[in-house]
């Protein structure tokens, strides 16, 4: 249903991106000019979203939707008309790039059992189309908090950290060119062809020809010490080796999350401010940054809303208590 995966797609963007990529601002004291912005964004794109959403999730609909404005019913209200000026597919476009860059880059990890909140030195980033080197550019510390290094690198090329494979894309060949199974496939195999701009160029019978260019299918076999994920012309390489000092880091984000989790789990509103007390072996470089981004303060606690401990693979462990 491609109205429900429109839906899907608005809910992951505001949830996993928007949502998350503005808790800073959330929680800036007092009520800056972009404090304001960040809330009343929000707010219009939860009520007009509600409105969305009404003709397949009805019941969940009108309760956010009377939670939100105290309106009478979701189903009685005017359909959102999104002024003209909030449109901007250039912004949407470029932040596309980016997240599949970042989507990418969490893959490797993925596959490869890294955790995000493991900080990393270097990511690389290659792309076909060198328009997007702009954006890459642009959008840099964005992508590098996002990932958890600490360099991004556009790279001039995949050759320096992978070998490039052709092959033939039989199911595209035999769906678009069914005529020209054999010519197309010979010249693929033999190596003569380019990709251009306009497509996929091949020599046939000392003629050349043009193509679409799905019909060559282009991997990229990473070399050695390297890791490579590819998608759509985006190639990220991203380097897996740990220090010490990123280690301690990632003990840093790992506190971070669990107390983030506790947060939610004895109620607190994204703007309370509580009080945690940490013991064992909690890299104390850190701490100021694991109450800045906890929204906490360090205290000796007797008593505790909650308290848990954390174990890691070297035979470390801490032990944190939470109060409200």
């Amino acid at each position: 249903n491609k109205y429900v995966d429109s839906l899907i797609k608005l809910v992951d963007g505001l949830t996993n991106w928007f949502i998350r990529r503005s808790r800073r601002r959330f929680w800036e004291k007092g009520l800056s000019e972009d404090k304001k912005n960040a809330y009343e964004t929000l707010y219009y794109v939860l009520v007009n979203m509600t409105k969305l959403f009404a003709p397949v999730a009805p019941i969940i609909s009108e309760k956010i939707y009377q939670t939100l404005t105290d309106g009478f019913s979701v189903h009685l209200a005017s359909w959102p008309e999104i002024p003209v000026s909030f449109k901007d597919d250039t912004l949407l476009t470029q932040v596309e790039l980016v997240r599949n860059v970042i989507y990418l880059a969490r893959s490797i990890r993925s596959k490869n059992n890294v955790k995000n909140r493991q900080p990393l030195t270097t990511l690389g980033v290659a792309l076909s189309d060198k328009n997007g080197i702009p954006v890459i550019e642009s959008f840099r510390d964005i992508i590098a908090e996002e990932l958890n290094v600490k360099n991004v690198q556009v790279l001039d090329s995949v050759d320096s950290v992978a070998a490039v494979k052709y092959a033939p894309n039989f199911n595209e060949i035999r769906s678009r060119y069914p005529d020209r199974i054999p010519d197309i496939i010979k010249a693929v195999k033999s190596g003569k062809f380019a990709l251009t701009a306009n497509g996929a160029e091949l020599e046939i019978n000392g003629t050349k020809e043009c193509f679409d260019e799905e019909i060559i299918l282009v991997t990229y076999q990473a070399k050695a010490g390297q890791h490579v994920a590819s998608e759509k012309g985006i190639i990220v390489a991203l380097d897996l080796t740990i220090t010490d000092e990123l280690r301690d880091e990632g003990v840093a984000r790992d506190i971070v999350r669990s107390i983030q989790d506790a947060r939610r789990q004895i109620d607190c509103a994204i703007t309370d401010t509580i009080l945690i007390d940490i013991k064992g072996d909690v890299p104390s470089q850190w701490l100021d940054y694991i109450c800045r981004e906890t929204l906490s303060q360090m205290q000796e606690l007797s008593e505790a809303d909650m308290t848990f401990d954390l174990t890691y693979e070297n035979g470390k462990s801490v032990r944190i208590s939470v109060k409200k």
